[in-house]
């Protein structure tokens, strides 16, 4: 993450928030950003007095049910403790694009909740723009730090300091195993992309399904870059974020080999081009066509074992486990990988009453006991804690095993630190140039240009730079 600070009207001008969200964002008044919270509250409470703290995430109705467990036996243990912190519970939108916009705006406005979600792609732009404490030294000495995996420690770590405790998952393409078997198709792992095309190619001459939903365009939000195309470029050999200068590498070659695997795919009719510009297109893609056989690879992270296709997920697959599989991301050099994502994921507000009372919530929520009695209300994705299979045995046997593998694959796949400054500015404009390509407006270099240009123009050449 770069060093240099960001302002709050500089803020709102790279996020490349919806044209309504913004023009309400740069009408807002722009006070300077306030102080952090000094430890044990900014604001001091009389003797005996209640510390009511706020807590923000998305209103997705499964997440939503663990944190109401979550905030529960917390608020039951500062009773049971004498401590004066209750915490509770603010849902906020349930899709990427309503939340980035009411998160974005709720910090421009000073109104952030005490303990929030943050989006993945706004991390570094929020701890920049200082709406996030610090909370490196309190982190440090929990006792429960030494047991998150290594490769999310260093994923969470920003500029050397801690601000949470980071979450993680593992990205693969999930495909419709049963279908390809039953017509005859070698389901063998692709390590090129060009063994994937050939995969791609059999599946549509084979069956009547369209091969694959890799998220592309602006509808999906920040699912088309966290979802697909960071894994993409990730693949191809080259400079993706220049550590020597600081600086996002907007215009090479690697990119434009990834901008080709888009057109590639849609060129021959092995994308779902239509589904993916609806307005919600993981429905048609993640809760239609892949449950039904429709749609055979799609992308995504160990939380669609249950959030997606669980029992009590968007939509059940019968015998998920049998009909379903994991392919590994090709790559250039031929050597397949899982991706680990990793990024801090709730923070505490600069703005909070009570640092020491959020920092509260957040070891409780991270703590063995808590986490292995949400494991029967949901179980969304891998515990980042190693040492959650050895304490909680329902955790090994949960989701047929699924999130303890993916714990074990945080230490063996591929992670790279996407959480840069302007990651958000990166996310959208890619979202847009795979729009265009997809449905035939420009070619992958005049997209690649016209990505290049536009990043230039709104962070300038202190942030990115053409290899």
């Amino acid at each position: 993450m770069s060093h240099a600070l960001v302002t709050r009207r500089h803020f709102l001008q790279v996020s490349a928030l919806t044209v309504a969200g913004g023009v309400i964002a740069a009408c807002a008044p722009m006070a300077a950003p306030a102080a952090p919270a000094a430890a044990g509250g900014a604001t001091a409470a009389p003797a005996g007095a209640l510390i009511e703290l706020s807590r923000f995430l998305p209103g997705r109705q499964l997440n939503v049910n663990v944190a109401k467990y979550e905030v529960d036996e917390f608020n039951k243990k500062m009773e049971a403790d004498s401590k004066p912190y209750r915490m509770v519970l603010h849902p906020g939108p349930d899709t990427d694009n309503d939340y980035k916009t009411k998160l974005t705006l709720d910090a421009a406005a000073g109104t952030l909740a005490d303990y929030y979600e943050v989006v993945s792609t706004l991390v570094a732009d929020f701890i920049a723009a200082k709406y996030v404490t610090d909370v490196t030294d309190k982190l440090s000495a929990w006792d429960g730090w030494q047991h998150i995996a290594p490769s999310l420690r260093e994923l969470g770590t920003y500029d050397g300091r801690l601000y949470g405790v980071p979450g993680g998952s593992t990205f693969t393409f999930f495909r419709r195993k049963d279908v390809m078997d039953a017509a005859g198709i070698s389901g063998d792992q692709p390590k090129t992309w060009d063994d994937f095309y050939t995969a791609c190619d059999a599946i549509a001459k084979k069956t009547d399904a369209i091969p694959t939903g890799l998220p592309a365009a602006t509808p999906w939000g920040g699912g088309t870059f966290d979802e697909g195309f960071r894994m993409v470029w990730l693949g191809f050999e080259g400079t993706i974020f220049d550590e020597s200068d600081n600086k996002w590498v907007v215009s090479s070659p690697n990119l434009l080999k990834a901008f080709q695997v888009y057109e590639t795919l849609s060129k021959n009719g092995w994308l779902t081009v239509d589904m993916l510009l609806t307005p919600n297109p993981w429905e048609p893609i993640k809760y239609q066509g892949f449950p039904k056989g429709e749609v055979i690879l799609v992308t995504g992270g160990d939380w669609q074992w249950t959030f997606d296709w669980g029992p009590e997920g968007a939509t059940p697959i019968e015998g998920l486990f049998e009909k379903v599989d994991r392919w590994q991301w090709p790559s250039e050099k031929g050597t397949p990988f899982t991706y680990v994502s990793g990024a801090v994921s709730n923070v505490i507000a600069s703005t909070t009453k009570s640092v020491d009372g959020a920092f509260a919530f957040m070891t409780f929520q991270n703590e063995i006991d808590t986490i292995c009695g949400t494991i029967p209300i949901h179980l969304g994705g891998p515990s980042s804690r190693t040492d959650l299979a050895e304490k909680c045995p329902a955790y090994v046997e949960a989701v047929n095993g699924k999130m303890a593998e993916g714990t074990k694959l945080f230490e063996t796949g591929r992670h790279y630190q996407f959480g840069r400054l302007n990651a958000n500015r990166i996310a959208d404009g890619i979202a847009r140039a795979t729009e265009d390509i997809i449905t035939g407006t420009v070619g992958a270099e005049a997209a690649m240009e016209a990505f290049a240009t536009g990043i230039l123009q709104d962070v300038g050449e202190e942030g990115a730079k053409r290899a």
